[in-house]
């Protein structure tokens, strides 16, 4: 019996997210990938180790899959503690950082910025954290995160030696079949007059600053909560919207996105905490916040 390092990884992935599509998010790999080593496992061991019967979700181990977790966890724990012990002996950068993103970075970004850090820094692992713009300084401040990507941020929410990033721009989401879906560019007017939603959070400051600008009333027929809630409200033909250029990998089979004029640009920043004292103790940064900030400096 011979299984892999990358067979023990999909089965951890998988009970630890709960699904094979969020499996494959955390290992950066496609779906069909996963689904394809948890069954060469199944292969390996003799017998399955998902319960694919009843499709639904979460996924759920069968017996044999529960039996062998714990094992899978300990070869993998014991490999983790064998990289760091070589990078430590090498002097390189090894641990935990925690990466604070909201949901369009996550899907358009993240993966460019995880692929880089596992080139560069093997040894280094990176637990992302979800949530809305204005939760990222407040995370940061609180050391529930060790460094975030910021939206358009104040001086003041900035750590030393903070990185700006590629920004994207503001856009259209009409649904598929919408007489707007083929057009090059949508102009906000043009969006006003249907029925625009909103997110609750995400880009909504954004949104707001852009309507002021031209000029135009802020009316959204509903506020959402979730850029992926949005997105299917949309699809599902349930009105228009307005979303960042790098939430595309969300965008469903039934919406289509639309450059928008004006063109708006959102500013990212990837940065650790900001120097000085915050509830009342002393900060200090998180020591793979350098080395994980200067991978992505010019």
């Amino acid at each position: 019996m011979t299984v892999t390092l990358a067979q023990l990884r999909a089965l951890d992935a998988v009970a630890r997210h709960g699904s094979f599509s969020a499996a494959a998010d955390a290992l950066r790999v496609s779906q069909p990938a996963v689904s394809g080593t948890v069954k060469a496992l199944e292969v390996e061991v003799g017998g399955a180790v998902v319960d694919r019967s009843s499709g639904g979700r979460p996924v759920v181990l069968t017996p044999l899959g529960h039996a062998l977790l714990p094992h899978a966890r300990t070869a993998l724990d014991a490999l983790a503690g064998l990289t760091a012990a070589a990078a430590e002996h090498r002097g390189a950068p090894h641990g935990v950082v925690r990466l604070a993103v909201v949901t369009s970075v996550r899907a358009g970004l993240v993966p460019q910025l995880l692929r880089r850090v596992a080139e560069e820094l093997p040894a280094v692992t990176v637990e992302l954290l979800e949530g809305d713009d204005p939760e990222m300084p407040d995370w940061l401040d609180a050391g529930l995160a060790d460094v975030a990507v910021l939206i358009n941020p104040e001086p003041r929410d900035l750590g030393p030696g903070a990185v700006e990033l590629p920004g994207d721009a503001l856009c259209a989401v009409v649904p598929a079949g919408h007489a707007l879906a083929a057009r090059s560019s949508v102009h906000l007017e043009e969006l006003v007059a249907d029925r625009l939603l909103a997110s609750g959070g995400g880009c909504q400051v954004q949104l707001r600053e852009l309507h002021r600008t031209c000029g135009l009333p802020f009316r959204p027929v509903a506020e959402v909560a979730g850029l992926r809630s949005l997105l299917a409200m949309v699809a599902r033909g349930d009105g228009v919207a307005v979303v960042p250029e790098l939430a595309a990998p969300l965008v469903p089979s039934g919406a289509h996105l639309v450059p928008l004029v004006p063109e708006l640009r959102r500013r990212l920043v990837l940065t650790g905490a900001p120097s000085g004292v915050a509830g009342g103790s002393c900060r200090e940064q998180h020591p793979l916040v350098e080395p994980l900030l200067a991978l992505f400096r010019p």
